[in-house]
């Protein structure tokens, strides 16, 4: 007891000091030291709000009185509270600092430990699961109570818990439609494995439902709207059936897809030739492929034009009349394509714009007779795009608990390109913990073999060991018999490079890494660094190697009777080649669910690219499975 009260006096001394250099409070009384002040002090402490300073001195002179530890440490706790809602955090952090001793009541430390999260939220030094662990405590009141839910809320969105995020952002406010909104949109960011323990979460489970049952039933809008309408009976009177989202509003009122005409713009002529043409084939195979083309009034016309030959404004002018556009594939044929297009046209381009344009409004007089959602044009961008394999392995490489990563790039732009995706994505994944938990990614760049192996040596500390044995070896007669060791801290090399140098550079990793570190370091690839078509060889010198593919190309094709058919009619294809054909498989395939696909972001289509979504800026988004290479073989991670 005496120890505690020392503490106390000395917290009062030293914020008194403290306090002595702020502002002059705006409302404060003197209390005295004997009886009948403390009465009055308590009614003017209960009727009128005190600045920080006036309840650090009523801490001391209430400690003084009567040695009342609860009532200092009330007072000091509040005193704390105010200058961090007042913008002056220092000193509430002085007043939090000096109490970190003192043995606080059950609904003392919940407060106090609400401010320290408040104070180390955005600290670098500290990870969101240690904010996490300081709100754990209840609260009794409301206000506080909010403010524990809303810093739950943001720590758990900077870890990608979304869910829980969702479920704590509906307990820290006031149910608007701004925050229903919020909610929704960060259900559907979770996986579906995230929705797994979702029994607990009780606030954000009608969202997770709404969510499922709109995955199952999207692409088959009758059973969707069915399934709306018995929802929204069984969850009448919910904020979520209260405030609607749109999308789904606008879903279930579009028309049927129409597509008798559609037109393709593809170099069919030229140095893109082969490439255009690659795509035009898996185009046909899709077509000729559609049952439900084959079972419909009027079997869909296809069209194909050389953007070769074609200016932009003869391509807006076909695109007017078509029900749907795939293409161009150049990036700058859709640039120049967009602001010529009428605002009626539908186009799924094969590439991506710089800057995805604003959506295009139509007059009143041309909406007149333009009510359904389907009836609008709109522009989808749907590309091979190295970059969101990049941010996909960045995804994958920090899920399987890596910290250190390497990234090795050539100087070409496309690979400096995928390494500043991953970048990116990184310090991403990574707002949420502390510096301690993670590296920024170790950077090597190189223009040939020899830079190759000198930068990964260097990367690895290789060349720094084999510089301190040679500098022992200078100290002493005999012959050291030693070997260099690499880093210990790097777990994994992330590699950006053409096949020919992942084949040359896979070796050069593992001859570089220690015999003595009892672990090898995986080492990651994305498609681009992949070809089916070199030796048998490639295989035992890509050895562990995890990477990125297309389903359509790997051993778990899922079309496995069009697969051998193209490989009789084209045996020698590239590997690049391939690709390219089943994007034209899959461009015309989602054809008639882009409607779905772009109003509800939950749909997933499992193509021969990838599993493809839609995000918020119109633009297809490639999940691609993953591979590993062992005992010259590929295999599938996640199968058997």
């Amino acid at each position: 007891m005496v120890r505690l009260s020392t503490s106390i006096l000395l917290v009062s001394g030293t914020l008194l000091v403290l306090s002595g250099c702020g502002s002059t409070p705006t409302t404060r009384s003197t209390p005295t030291r004997t009886a009948p002040t403390e009465t009055v002090t308590q009614r003017e402490v209960s009727e009128q709000p005190l600045s920080p300073e006036a309840l650090i001195e009523l801490a001391q002179q209430q400690w003084q009185s009567d040695g009342d530890n609860s009532n200092s440490l009330e007072y000091l706790i509040q005193a704390a509270q105010q200058w961090q809602s007042s913008g002056e955090p220092v000193k509430s952090q002085q007043v939090l600092y000096s109490l970190r001793h003192i043995p606080l009541p059950t609904n003392l430390k919940a407060r106090y430990n609400l401010l320290l999260a408040q104070q180390y939220a955005d600290d670098p030094k500290v990870s969101s699961e240690q904010v996490l662990t300081l709100l754990n405590g209840n609260l009794s009141d409301d206000t506080l109570r909010r403010q524990q839910f809303a810093l739950k809320a943001q720590q758990y969105a900077r870890l990608g818990q979304w869910l829980q995020a969702a479920n704590a952002l509906l307990k820290s406010t006031d149910i608007t439609p701004d925050v229903i909104a919020q909610t929704w949109e960060w259900v559907n960011h979770a996986s579906e494995q995230d929705e797994v323990g979702i029994a607990r979460l009780t606030e954000v489970a009608p969202f997770v439902a709404l969510k499922q049952l709109v995955r199952e039933n999207g692409f088959d809008q009758s059973q969707l709207i069915q399934q709306l309408i018995q929802f929204r009976q069984v969850y009448r009177g919910h904020p979520l059936v209260t405030y609607w989202p749109e999308s789904l509003t606008k879903v279930t009122d579009l028309a049927p897809v129409k597509r008798d005409n559609v037109v393709v713009f593809l170099p069919l002529s030229g140095r893109l030739q082969a490439t255009g043409m690659t795509i035009k084939e898996g185009i046909l195979a899709a077509y000729f492929n559609d049952q439900s083309a084959r079972s419909a009034n009027q079997i869909p016309q296809l069209q194909f034009i050389d953007t070769n030959i074609t200016t932009p404004e003869a391509m807006a002018n076909i695109a007017s009349e078509a029900d749907w556009v795939i293409g161009p594939l150049l990036k700058e044929n859709v640039d120049a394509l967009l602001p010529l297009l009428s605002p009626k046209v539908k186009m799924l381009a094969l590439n991506r714009p710089d800057t995805t344009p604003a959506p295009l409004l139509l007059s009143a007089d041309e909406q007149q007779d333009e009510l359904q959602p389907s009836s609008f044009g709109i522009q989808i961008f749907y590309a091979l795009a190295p970059e969101d394999e990049a941010r996909q392995l960045a995804n994958q490489v920090f899920e399987q608990g890596k910290s250190a990563p390497i990234l090795v790039a050539s100087e070409h732009s496309l690979h400096q390109r995928m390494q500043e995706a991953f970048i990116s994505q990184w310090q991403k994944l990574t707002a949420g913990l502390a510096s301690h938990q993670h590296s920024a990614p170790t950077l090597v760049t190189y223009t040939d073999n020899a830079g190759l192996r000198d930068g990964i040596q260097e990367a690895l500390d290789v060349a720094q060991s084999k510089e301190r044995i040679k500098e022992i070896q200078s100290f002493v007669d005999v012959e050291l018999y030693n070997l260099p060791r690499n880093r210990l801290d790097i777990d994994a090399i992330v590699v950006f490079a053409s096949p020919e140098q992942t084949e040359l550079l896979n070796p050069v990793i593992e001859a570089s890494i220690s015999p003595f570190s009892g672990e090898s370091v995986p080492v990651y690839a994305t498609s681009r660094s992949v070809d089916y078509t070199q030796s048998r060889n490639q295989w035992r010198d890509l050895q562990n190697l995890h990477f990125l593919d297309m389903p359509w190309v790997l051993p778990t094709n899922p079309e496995p009777h069009l697969a051998n058919l193209t490989r009789e009619l084209w045996p020698q294809r590239p590997t690049s080649l391939q690709r390219l054909f089943a994007f034209g498989v899959d461009a015309y395939n989602i054809l008639p669910r882009l409607g779905q696909m772009v109003w509800l972001p939950q749909l997933e289509y499992q193509g021969l690219t990838g599993t493809l979504k839609i995000n918020g800026q119109r633009e297809v988004v490639r999940t691609l499975p993953e591979a590993v290479v062992n005992q010259e073989t590929i295999q599938v991670v996640g199968t058997q």
